[in-house]
């Protein structure tokens, strides 16, 4: 692993000042780390390292497996006694053989294969979920002062501080000195793991394979929370005062000023409706989700995957189709065999590097209408991947159940304009306007 292109000279400002005040509190310097802007390139990280900092809600761009053919030599295994160093490589080869398998293409092809291309209609971004989190990526970030100190604190959590090692001294090496020791020494508070998961054992409990997209908590009336929004800003009168006077009618009219207001563009009233959805799916999907940073999301602990014994993988369909599905299942069930094995005999978390993009992890997120708009946009469009785009139907689903119209356009660009895919649309364009379509508008 090695950290490159580094940038970071706003910094300097800040080391020169905690030179001249090394008895600045902390909240003043985190007002002036704020505006303090960095640049660097993480190269060779593994993919449980960049999901971690990809939670984290900063800038990223990472290279995907989606498009990019692991290679079988590019993974990190953590200190391992000799006999089970032999059994983790073992099993890492087992993994990139069937993953190189399944992917065969027919012949050799230039520029982005399509499903047909593939000996067995196994596209590369189906075959990767039985890779490993142990694979190595490439991440580029962009962030703030401010925002590195909780890089920090991730990086100094007990169950984690090991698995971080590389990257802390990394950081540590290309910081302003006096910075860098700033950072690294603080007081960081934990978070009690058991009592979280106690708070939402009950919520993560609803969630199952056969229903992996359920609607927690919303308000009574979310369209008469952005009625009342939308007059907030254009009425002399309190919004009691509006309330009041809409009398019996106040659900009509809030959602006729709610069509209004939204048809003009002002989207930012549908912030005024908030959801807690839970969601199940892969690790795959759990790194696409991440992307959206504007959501408050819970995941359960890693250690969930560990124990939950009864946790079927994500076989994709074409995984299925190619006749690879019982190789594929037999083999996930041996590298979390081992995984229960490390846990018990290794400290600091190492087990992790084993996760499989296969395996499910469950989450609790809230949201409000606006985000989710945007975000349903991009994941259910065709092009989309396939399991977060079978996730996004089915939270449009349950979002349209409470409100045509704030989620109206919760949809790809072509049910209501033309297709910023370009030439990698689908040409399906008509077909999505009969599915998406409010039916008042067919």
């Amino acid at each position: 692993m090695q950290l490159t292109n580094y940038e970071g000279a706003d910094l300097l400002f800040v080391e020169a000042l905690l030179k001249q005040h090394p008895d600045t509190n902390r909240d003043t310097l985190l007002e002036l780390l704020k505006t303090c802007n960095l640049s660097f390139v993480l190269e060779g990280i593994n993919r449980w390292q960049s999901t971690m900092i990809c939670e984290r809600k900063d800038s990223y761009v990472q290279q995907s497996q989606r498009y990019v053919t692991m290679s079988r030599d590019g993974y990190t295994l953590p200190e391992l006694g000799e006999a089970d160093r032999a059994k983790a490589e073992a099993l890492i080869a087992k993994v990139f053989a069937l993953y190189e398998e399944m992917s065969q293409l027919k012949e050799a092809f230039k520029g982005r294969p399509k499903r047909e291309h593939y000996r067995y209609g196994i596209p590369v971004e189906d075959a990767r979920y039985i890779l490993p989190l142990a694979v190595k990526t490439n991440l580029s970030v962009a962030t703030t002062g401010d925002k590195l100190l909780d890089w920090f604190r991730m990086m100094k959590r007990p169950e984690d501080a090991l698995m971080f090692d590389d990257i802390r001294k990394a950081l540590l090496e290309v910081l302003p000195e006096t910075v860098g020791k700033w950072m690294d020494t603080q007081n960081f508070s934990f978070e009690n793991q058991d009592i979280l998961q106690q708070y939402y054992q009950n919520d993560l409990a609803k969630i199952t394979p056969e229903e992996p997209v359920q609607l927690l908590r919303t308000f009574k009336e979310p369209e008469l929370k952005a009625g009342l929004g939308s007059l907030t800003s254009t009425r002399a009168e309190a919004p009691s005062e509006v309330l009041e006077s809409w009398g019996a009618e106040a659900a009509e009219k809030a959602k006729g000023v709610t069509k209004r207001v939204m048809s003009y563009g002002h989207t930012s009233v549908a912030e005024q409706c908030r959801t807690t959805f839970g969601m199940m799916f892969s690790l795959v999907t759990w790194h696409q989700q991440v992307r959206h940073r504007l959501p408050n999301t819970f995941r359960e602990s890693w250690n969930c995957l560990l124990t939950d014994e009864n946790r079927q993988p994500v076989v994709p369909p074409t995984v299925k189709e190619g006749g690879f599905a019982e190789t594929y299942c037999a083999l996930v069930k041996e590298v979390q065999e081992f995984q229960r094995y490390l846990a018990q005999n290794y400290e600091g978390g190492v087990w992790r590097y084993f996760l499989l993009n296969c395996q499910q992890v469950k989450i609790i997120t809230s949201t409000n209408a606006r985000m989710d708009c945007g975000m349903l946009q991009e994941r259910i469009c065709n092009n989309a991947q396939w399991e977060i785009n079978r996730i996004a139907v089915l939270k449009l689903a349950e979002l349209r159940k409470l409100s045509d119209i704030l989620y109206q356009y919760a949809v790809p660009s072509c049910v209501y304009g033309a297709c910023k895919e370009g030439k990698m649309t689908c040409g399906r364009a008509a077909e999505m306007r009969d599915r998406y379509r409010l039916k008042e508008e067919v």
